[in-house]
C-alpha cells in the first residue's frame, strides 16, 4: 500500500501510473485500456481500495474500486457514498457526526491518517461500509473532482476548490430530516447541485 497525507497527494501517485490507451476524436474520448492501478488502502472489515488510472474525462484521471473481502471488485459512486453516509445517520445521528467532520477536517486540509484513527472502530447499524472505508474512498472523489475540474484538468468548475461540489451534499446528509434522501439521490444523479446554502461548513454550522 502507499500511504498519502492529504487529497492532493493522490495526483502524484495517479502520474506515476501507467497511463491508459485511449481513443479520441473531436466528439469523443474512449478508453481502450485502462492504465495501472495501485493499493492504497485495507479497510477495517478487509475492503480494499484501489486506485485504477483512467485518462477518461481529462489526462490523468482515475477511478476508484472497492474490493470487498470475498467477493467482487466494484468502482463505488457518488449515489452509494451518500446512500452509505445516510444510512449512518439515521442509524445513529451522534456518531455521524464524526464521520460528517472527518470529510470537512480532509476538505481544510488535515492528515487522512489521522482522521481515520478517528473514525476507525465505529459501528453502525446500518451502512454498507465501515466508516475508515467510507472516508477513506470518499476523499479519493473529492480528488478526482479536484484533478478533472482544477487548474489541473481539462473540465470547468464554478466551485473552488472542485471538490467543494460534493461537499455540499455530504453537508446536506448531515442536516437532512428522514426522508430527503430522495430529494438528494435525485438532484445528484442529474449532476444538479445541492442547495448554496450547504456551502457552510459542518465546524461552522455546529459550532453555533
Amino acid at each position: 500500500m502507499v500511504k498519502f497525507v492529504r487529497v492532493d497527494d493522490v495526483f502524484e501517485i495517479v502520474q506515476k501510473l501507467r497511463p491508459a490507451e485511449i481513443k479520441e476524436t473531436k466528439k469523443t474520448r474512449r478508453v481502450i485500456k485502462e492504465g495501472g492501478r495501485i493499493l492504497l488502502y485495507s479497510g477495517s472489515n478487509g475492503t480494499k481500495v484501489y486506485i485504477v488510472r483512467t485518462d477518461k474525462i481529462c489526462l490523468g484521471d482515475f477511478r476508484v474500486v472497492l474490493q470487498p473481502e470475498g467477493r467482487k471488485e466494484f468502482a463505488p459512486t457518488h449515489v452509494r457514498l451518500f446512500f452509505d453516509l445516510y444510512l449512518k445517520r439515521i442509524s445513529d445521528e451522534k456518531h455521524a457526526r464524526a464521520v460528517f467532520l472527518a470529510f470537512e477536517r480532509i476538505n481544510h486540509g488535515e492528515g487522512i491518517n489521522g482522521v481515520l484513527d478517528d473514525v476507525r472502530g465505529i459501528n453502525f447499524s446500518m451502512e454498507l461500509d465501515p466508516p475508515d472505508v467510507t472516508v477513506f474512498y470518499g476523499s479519493l472523489l473529492m480528488a478526482e473532482q479536484d484533478w478533472n475540474y482544477g487548474k489541473r484538468g481539462c473540465k470547468e468548475s464554478k466551485l473552488d476548490p472542485p471538490r467543494e461540489f460534493l461537499m455540499r451534499f455530504i453537508r446536506w446528509i448531515a442536516q437532512s430530516e428522514y426522508g430527503d434522501i430522495d430529494k438528494i439521490i435525485t438532484t445528484a444523479v442529474r449532476n444538479r447541485p445541492a442547495p448554496k446554502k450547504y456551502g457552510i461548513s459542518l465546524f461552522e454550522l455546529w459550532r453555533s
